[in-house]
């Protein structure tokens, strides 16, 4: 696996990562990282769309980030996911989230209509 000198710089920019740690972060996010057709919401499937490029590009979430990357697996950039796609919400303002799976199923509706918190 290679990555681009310009996936490096920008982890290095959004997410603090010396070079090392950005190759080890990538190489995981190769492994492990989920594609637009392992998401059931179709508003974060439409997101992952919006970052693929018609080169054909994927785009892969991993962490908290956006990992586009090419057919032979070279990083070539990172972006940082919108708040609504994050993961892990634990906490609703100061309200604490007792049943995960449904706060996101609730929430996931709501950002598809329009009224993301």
């Amino acid at each position: 696996m290679t990555n681009t000198l310009h996936s490096i710089e920008r982890a290095k920019d959004r997410i603090r990562m010396n070079p090392r740690a950005a190759e080890h972060f990538m190489r995981n996010a190769l492994e492990r990282g989920k594609d637009k057709s392992m998401f059931s919401c179709e508003q974060k499937r439409q997101w992952l769309i919006s970052k693929e490029n018609a080169c054909g590009y994927r785009a892969l979430v991993y962490n908290d980030m956006c990992l586009i990357v090419t057919q032979e697996d070279v990083v070539i950039t990172l972006y940082e996911v919108p708040e609504w796609f994050r993961r892990s919400n634990r906490y609703s303002g100061k309200e604490r989230i007792r049943n995960q799976a449904k706060f996101a199923k609730f929430n996931c509706r709501e950002a598809e209509n329009g009224w993301v918190m």
